[in-house]
């Protein structure tokens, strides 16, 4: 509720050198009121702490990073073929590169090994998900996948390499699976042994402690029109501050991440403005979100904002399908069905090239394939299904995960009659001050409407501050979201 929410901005001092006096004025009234149901809430807590089901590795599987493991957990070795060579730590940043500027390519010279497409899929179609052979059979003509040298290449900051390991031997799931506890800094399963450890991973792999950037949507119709909307992301992530440590994170209790998103086009969304905060326990601290709109001028709880909830541009994909998958893990049964070698979207620079336009980019049917590029990489398998009794549009999700930065790659999701229904595609590329390999636009395929979904488009914006000229946790609140969402 918003009342919880607001209690915990007051009671935690977040509204410090803020104005926001109608939400704070009455605190302490607040806090004797609901002494009983936070003592509850506490108790509860404790319970799911004390009963954590998840057992932490032992200090002697946690030494393996770093050494037949890499930092992050993946396969330090290459493959016996030699096309998916050893992870390289020594990775540096092209020549000239400054923090702040567009990402340069590093393999920009390189030329495709050979290139998929719809006459010879079957050759390759044990490493291709189901949805990327649907997409060969759906657009027999054009879409075709360029496959390039795999390249291992990664980056890690001191604290992100010590927190992974202080995690390996920390970290559990809480009893029901639906949230973490003892995290801090980066993965914290990175040797997982069930699925929801893997699913986990996912979400606290590696973010900028603080980011700010503007974004590109397009949902592109099966006439190759397209609607398109621009957003402004202002985040702050203090599970990832490196300023901090893993004691005082818990003892101040303090967010996953927060973050305000603006709405800069179309017109009709100019102005509507969110503000949205995770949790790493998310069994006793669910997402909480709040929306503001010019035309009503009043700050709203969102409760909606989970699940299958329609969310984004167009309402066109749902909350939890958001990055491929975002969310609570409870309405699914999970099951680990191990790794596989898979060719995946990988080092996507030329998908985010400032010189090429929109027009180039996003084609019809599927975006540009001269701008796509894949590489063949170990990917951890996750399959979803609904459990008895649970609702959502998709009864089945299937999970292909890179093994080196723990995003998901390829995500297949099927509909409640077993079809598939959609399939969803992440780029990522190697973010040299973040450092590290992150996720950037997702691609959501729509196989029966023919129609695709372009998350989080790069190319027309300047680029990301990344750790730079950070704003005060206290900056995320309503009050600030009232500020911001005037037309």
């Amino acid at each position: 509720m918003l009342a919880n929410i607001v209690e915990k901005w007051c009671l935690r001092g977040w509204y410090k050198n803020q104005k926001i006096p109608d939400l704070c004025g009455g605190a302490e009234q607040l806090l004797m009121q609901k002494t009983k149901s936070l003592l509850a809430v506490t108790m509860a807590g404790m319970i799911l702490m004390a009963t954590s089901v998840s057992a932490r590795v032992s200090e002697e599987e946690a030494d393996r990073l770093g050494k037949d493991l890499t930092p992050f957990g993946g396969e330090m070795a290459g493959n016996a073929e030699g096309t998916i060579p050893p992870w390289n730590p020594d990775f540096r940043p092209p020549a000239g590169y400054q923090p702040g500027d567009h990402y340069p390519d590093p393999y920009a010279d390189e030329q495709p090994l050979f290139v998929i497409t719809a006459e010879n899929m079957d050759e390759y179609k044990d490493r291709l998900a189901p949805g990327m052979q649907a997409l060969f059979k759906t657009y027999p003509e054009t879409f075709r996948m360029p496959v390039y040298p795999t390249h291992r290449d990664a980056m890690y900051s001191d604290f992100t390499i010590r927190q992974v390991r202080a995690n390996a031997s920390r970290a559990e799931l809480t009893e029901d699976g639906n949230g973490v506890i003892n995290a801090f800094g980066s993965v914290p399963f990175p040797i997982p042994r069930g699925p929801l450890e893997v699913v986990w991973n996912m979400a606290f792999n590696i973010w900028p402690y603080y980011s700010d950037y503007r974004i590109t949507d397009a949902i592109v119709y099966r006439n190759g029109s397209r609607l398109e909307g621009v957003s402004h992301f202002t985040r702050i992530a203090p599970y990832f501050n490196p300023e901090l440590d893993f004691e005082t994170f818990q003892k101040d209790n303090l967010p996953r991440s927060a973050s305000i998103i603006r709405a800069l086009a179309p017109t009709r969304e100019k102005g509507k403005t969110f503000l949205v905060h995770e949790f790493v326990n998310q069994s006793t601290e669910p997402r909480a979100a709040w929306s503001y709109t010019p035309g009503i001028r009043r700050v709203r709880r969102a409760p909606t904002v989970k699940y299958d909830s329609p969310v984004g541009l167009g309402n066109w994909r749902t909350t939890d399908e958001s990055y491929g998958f975002n969310g609570a893990t409870d309405k699914y049964n999970w099951t680990l069905l191990g790794k596989q070698e898979m060719y995946i979207p990988y080092n996507s620079y030329r998908f985010e090239d400032p010189n090429v336009s929109l027009d180039e980019l996003l084609t019809r049917g599927h975006p540009n394939p001269e701008y796509m590029r894949y590489e063949l990489h170990r990917v951890w398998v996750v399959k979803a299904e609904l459990k008895e009794g649970e609702r959502n549009v998709y009864k089945t999700r299937v999970l292909f995960i890179d093994e080196d930065h723990w995003n998901p790659v390829v995500v297949d999701q099927y509909d409640n009659r077993d079809k598939l229904w959609r399939t969803t595609m992440v780029n990522s590329i190697n973010l040299f001050d973040l450092p590290g390999m992150d996720r950037r636009s997702t691609i959501h395929h729509d196989l029966i409407s023919r129609e695709y979904f372009a998350n989080e488009i790069r190319n027309p914006h300047p680029p990301m501050v990344v750790n730079r000229e950070a704003k005060e946790l206290s900056y995320f609140t309503s009050a600030t979201l009232k500020k911001l969402g005037v037309r």
